[in-house]
């Protein structure tokens, strides 16, 4: 059952992230993310009112805690985005999102077969296989896009690793926790930032609510996937969200694949099938 949710997690965070680079071609990116994460919020409020078996403050905090580091992974992220080559940032990234959770669960106890280990190094590559780009870099690979690039990561894995810790009774109001802080945070930035004309969608709505049913809808899913398996596991299987993202620009975009995401997705569906039988 983990190893499905994590896949299925992993799904819906690409196909998030595939909608919301689509609106943010219509509007800004900071908007984006307010949007989406302002009808994630909506939602997954409403969804623990009723699927929650008890309400835990301690937990809403972790959540909220897990929350700014996420933050900090989106910051870091679209900051190395702009400033440097996207085939050697997005990579670095998604690889060290799946790498540090990975390696904290090992540490703390999880235990892996021989074969789910082979697994997992060959799903991080995978990670690495398809999110790189044929174009040649258009700016400098400088020491502070790759730190910027590793602590974006590691940003992301700090939030699977707090999220992990929560008890699987108060379930998803974690997710509320760090919804709730992202969405505050970001709407005063929006608030202070925003011109005379206040937030402007851009006629990115459909998009903006799609990102962010999606977006909230993986964290819920890699929640329940936590409780079900390892951290380890269930962290590397869900940072496989990259082929999502590619295979809906291929289809809806018509964008060509490279030869190395191509392989990319054989090492991916090898590590899937290690890891299972592992």
């Amino acid at each position: 059952m983990a190893v499905f949710l994590s896949l299925l997690t992993a799904a819906l965070f690409g196909t998030g992230d595939f909608c919301g680079g689509l609106a943010a071609k219509r509007t800004s990116v900071v908007q984006v993310v307010l949007g989406s994460h302002l009808v994630g919020l909506v939602g997954v409020f409403i969804a623990s009112l009723v699927m929650a078996e008890r309400f835990l403050l301690g937990d809403l905090v972790l959540g909220m805690v897990g929350g700014a580091f996420g933050a900090m992974g989106v910051g870091l992220l679209y900051r190395g985005l702009a400033r440097g080559p996207m085939g050697v940032v997005a990579p670095l990234t998604a690889m060290t999102s799946a790498a540090a959770p990975a390696a904290w669960g090992v540490g703390f106890g999880d235990e892996l077969s021989g074969w789910a280990w082979v697994g997992i190094v060959l799903a991080v590559l995978a990670i690495g296989l398809v999110s790189s780009t044929s174009s040649a870099p258009s700016s400098p690979v400088t020491g502070q896009v790759i730190v910027e690039a590793l602590m974006s990561g590691v940003g992301f894995g700090a939030f699977f690793i707090v999220i992990d810790a929560t008890d699987a009774a108060s379930a998803p109001w974690p997710v509320v926790g760090a919804r709730l802080l992202t969405t505050v945070g970001i709407g005063f930035f929006v608030l202070v930032t925003a011109g005379p004309g206040g937030v402007q969608w851009g006629g990115a709505t459909p998009l903006i609510a799609l990102t962010g049913v999606f977006d909230t809808g993986s964290n819920v899913l890699f929640l329940y996937a936590t409780h079900e398996g390892l951290l380890s596991v269930v962290a590397v299987l869900s940072s496989l969200y990259p082929i999502t993202t590619v295979m809906l620009a291929r289809l809806v975009l018509n964008e060509r694949l490279t030869r190395l995401q191509l392989w990319g997705f054989l090492a991916a569906m090898a590590a899937t099938v290690l890891i299972a039988a592992g």
